[in-house]
């Protein structure tokens, strides 16, 4: 083993790095990538600008768990609106998530090249936390 180390003097970092990404955890919750609720022909998808915060902060003493599923509207001028969340969690952790959505900001969708609102569907899955 060492002598194939030596020839391949690469293989150990490599190895070393992938181990410490298959460890590392994440920072923020993974997100699917969200789904439009209403389809429409010549459309093109709303894309995230930018939110507030990195992540939702979910208040101290709040728990959530699993997946969170959250409904809005990405209104015509890139705003969020509308949102409502569901899934295993307090009260609070769901405000929280809720604030969070509606703290982004979007270029908005378009229909035969103008802004158009759209309703989206996403999911927040908190079960590695």
């Amino acid at each position: 083993m060492a002598g194939r180390i030596q020839r391949y003097p690469l293989i150990a970092p490599l190895i070393l790095a992938l181990i410490g990404c298959a460890h590392a955890a994440p920072e923020a919750p993974a997100a699917k990538k969200p789904l439009r609720i209403e389809t429409g022909e010549n459309q093109t998808d709303p894309v995230r600008k930018s939110c507030k915060s990195a992540g939702p902060e979910i208040p101290p003493g709040e728990t959530v768990s699993g997946v969170v599923r959250a409904t809005y509207l990405v209104t015509a001028d890139g705003k969020v609106t509308e949102v409502k969340v569901t899934g295993k969690g307090s009260a609070g952790a769901l405000q929280a998530i809720q604030r969070f959505i509606a703290g982004c900001t979007y270029a908005p969708a378009r229909r035969d090249g103008k802004p158009v609102a759209v309703r989206w569907r996403g999911e927040l899955d908190f079960s590695s936390r």
